[in-house]
């Protein structure tokens, strides 16, 4: 009975996110094909693009943890629709922007108007699923990434070509507000309003996120309980590092791809490789997750196999088909590292703890965009070519794998520690088979 409430939750829940997820990603990234017109025709340098890319991040980690405390004060279903809003409203105001600092403004606002929105629906999946379940459904959500990206980058390219980078940002930031008003009018708070469910459906999705054994915190005790926690902080970290390189090569990938001799409209299809990759491996990769239920391996061996890959590419001779296939590969392992993280647990609690570690854990690792694209266009400026930044990729990874393999022992200690019912605040009760620090959201 509960496979079957899981299913139906599943269906009802997941395409419109994924959907607005799918919209998320377009609008933070379309600037990678726009500046193949945008920059010349404002007088961007490379510098300043990677600024202005970059900056988006620093608003992001401001506003990200506020944000996702609003959203368990006020709601889901009110506080996504404020963020699909406000990010699709600013997304058009991208088209105005006529020198370096009104790019940077509007990128800013972006950042801000954005916060909140893939940790809050992370955090929202925990109202509704089980660890096992919010494994598969977390590998489905994230896999939206790629196939964003994949897609994304052909349709930027087709406006771009077509109608110029100006109208491009016009065209694909409408969606975002049309979906804020189906997301306030489809969108249920939580299990008790899904009409959708009878109350047996509602009862055993319940009684699957309590058999993981998560405690309920509270406003203020809520959020210290998740700064104090190691494992939240390492956690970040690692996060901050996974992503480091994963940023740094994404946005400037159509521009590094232009330098070989690439057209304009071949470098933005070439651009899709890595994601339509990542888009086949992802779900596989998660699938296997949840059928062996291991996380923290799940997150390790890409990150490794990514920083492997990504040095050798670094001093491959400079041959256009070498090195987009390096990046290509590297690109995509990474993505899966990344899809695997979300599915760590973070912390023994549900509530104002829950959203305060995964907030936390999502905007220092945002903060990676920032650092990454503006170390990566110093750099290439600097050198004028992308062979250093390849090189350098493989020292966050490294660290990320250590992180990993650190917050997993960690997590072995404490589901050790629970069962025998030591852990500060907490009785003793089921043990999940893996992970004790279980990040769940507060059901009301």
């Amino acid at each position: 009975m509960r496979n079957e409430a899981v299913s139906i939750a599943t269906r009802r829940l997941l395409p419109l996110l994924g959907i607005c997820y799918f919209i998320n990603i377009v609008d933070r990234s379309n600037i990678s094909i726009a500046a193949l017109r945008m920059n010349p025709d404002i007088g961007l340098s490379t510098a300043a693009y990677g600024l202005g890319a970059g900056v988006f991040f620093i608003s992001y980690f401001l506003f990200e943890l506020p944000s996702n405390l609003f959203l368990n004060r006020f709601g889901a279903r009110r506080w996504i629709f404020r963020i699909m809003l406000s990010w699709g409203i600013v997304s058009l105001l991208m088209a105005f922007v006529w020198n370096d600092w009104s790019f940077y403004a509007v990128r800013f606002l972006l950042g801000a108007a954005e916060a909140g929105f893939f940790p809050g629906v992370i955090f929202y999946f925990g109202q509704w699923f089980d660890r096992r379940s919010l494994t598969r459904v977390v590998g489905l959500f994230y896999a939206v990434i790629p196939i964003a990206s994949a897609l994304a980058a052909p349709i930027s390219t087709l406006l771009l070509t077509v109608a110029g980078w100006r109208w491009l940002f016009v065209f694909e930031g409408v969606p975002a507000i049309v979906l804020a008003f189906v997301v306030l009018r489809r969108l249920p708070d939580g299990i008790e309003q899904a009409k959708w469910l009878s109350p047996d459906q509602k009862t055993d999705l319940r009684a699957g996120i309590a058999a993981d054994g998560a405690v309920e915190t509270h406003g203020r005790s809520g959020v210290v309980t998740a700064l104090r926690d190691p494992q939240t902080i390492l956690l970040a970290v690692q996060y901050f590092m996974l992503t480091l390189g994963q940023f740094a090569v994404s946005l400037w990938l159509p521009q590094v791809i232009g330098s070989f001799g690439v057209g304009t409209v071949g470098s933005g299809l070439l651009s899709a490789v890595p994601f339509a990759l990542a888009a086949i491996l992802i779900p596989l990769w998660a699938l296997h997750s949840s059928r062996t239920d291991e996380r923290y391996w799940h997150a390790i061996l890409p990150i490794v196999a990514a920083a492997v890959v990504f040095t050798i590419g670094a001093f491959l001779p400079a041959n256009p088909t070498l090195s987009i296939t390096f990046l290509s590969i590297g690109v995509a392992l990474s993505l899966m590292a990344a899809s695997a993280y979300w599915s760590i647990p973070r912390i023994l609690a549900i509530g104002a703890a829950a959203a305060a570690s995964t907030a936390i854990a999502n905007s220092l690792g945002n903060l990676a965009g920032f650092f990454g694209p503006t170390i990566a266009g110093f750099l290439v400026q600097a050198t004028g070519s992308f062979h250093l930044v390849l090189a350098l990729l493989g020292v966050p990874l490294v660290i990320a794998a250590v992180l990993s393999a650190i917050t997993g022992r960690m997590g072995e200690r404490e589901r050790t520690a629970r069962a025998a019912g030591v852990l500060q605040g907490v009785e003793p009760g089921p043990v999940p088979p893996e992970d004790s620090l279980t990040t769940r959201s507060n059901r009301k």
